[in-house]
């Protein structure tokens, strides 16, 4: 469990540092990609893999019978005209700490779905023989956040209009929400958990051992970090913080925190997820 499992979280963006969490592979086998989503809930992020960069809060979207539906922008379902003014800054690094166990299917697991988080679909080749480890430390680094404030959404949900595609259930489910915040980031970079250099020098062969496609690039540093990204640079949103939109009456009632139904009292609020545990996958906008 999370050390973080029990802690509130603001609903402002943390300055995140270099925070590390470590997980085991489960019993199932295990997901590495499972560190990294723990770490995302664990600061109120929902990790996502989206089919366009370029994406800019607040957008609407729908996650019903397991399936995420990006609307689009929030501005075009309100009545008056509209804009927001989303705040910029820095997050730091994302970091999981993962205990591979005596295989690396799980590492490659993880890296495929990171690396498709950041617009990198495919792995033609990934030898992970040359790190001499089976436990690692992946992380997102400089990533960046665009945000606007919950309580300037709240001010003008009274104008929301649905469009007719939106189903009356859709908006009395709960699985109605709106993304106020994304983080974006361009570089993922694994290095050993020990923090020592990998076994084989690669330094000059990274060819060998690792290809991720025209549209990415690999780069080593002192044999001891392998860093991937795009190619065009591009920062990728991979995860948002959302809040929950209901319809009370005529009222539209934005929920950034939730209450979370924990054992004894006292009730606390957190940050609403719309699917912990998992990354979701926009199916394209409707």
């Amino acid at each position: 469990m999370s050390r973080f499992s029990e802690r509130v979280i603001s609903t402002t963006s943390p300055d995140l540092g270099d925070e590390i969490l470590e997980f085991e592979p489960n019993s199932h086998g295990g997901q590495m990609s499972d560190a990294l989503v723990k770490v995302l809930n664990s600061y109120g992020y929902q990790p996502v893999f989206l089919p366009h960069t370029g994406y800019v809060p607040p957008d609407l979207y729908n996650f019903v019978n397991h399936k995420l539906i990006r609307f689009g922008a929030l501005s075009s379902y309100i009545k008056d005209s509209v804009s927001f003014h989303p705040t910029t800054g820095k997050l730091g690094s994302i970091e999981g700490k993962i205990t591979g166990g005596k295989n690396m299917d799980a590492a490659v697991g993880f890296l495929t779905n990171a690396l498709s988080a950041l617009g990198l679909g495919s792995l033609p080749k990934f030898d992970l023989s040359f790190a001499g480890s089976h436990d690692f430390v992946f992380s997102f680094t400089n990533v960046d956040y665009q945000s606007v404030d919950p309580a300037v959404l709240d001010k003008i949900l009274q104008g929301l209009t649905m469009p007719l595609a939106v189903p009356d259930d859709y908006v009395t489910a709960g699985a109605l929400h709106i993304a106020y915040e994304y983080a974006y980031a361009s570089t993922l970079q694994m290095s050993r958990a020990d923090g020592k250099k990998f076994s084989t020098d690669i330094s000059g062969a990274v060819g060998d051992y690792v290809n991720i496609g025209a549209n990415g690039k690999v780069e080593v540093t002192g044999n001891t970090t392998v860093a991937f990204s795009a190619t065009n640079d591009n920062k990728a949103a991979f995860a948002y913080k959302a809040g929950r939109l209901e319809k009370t009456g005529d009222r539209w009632i934005f929920e950034p925190e939730v209450i979370k139904n924990l054992t004894g009292p006292p009730e606390r609020k957190w940050e609403y997820v719309p699917a912990y545990g998992v990354v979701l996958r926009a199916e394209g906008e409707k």
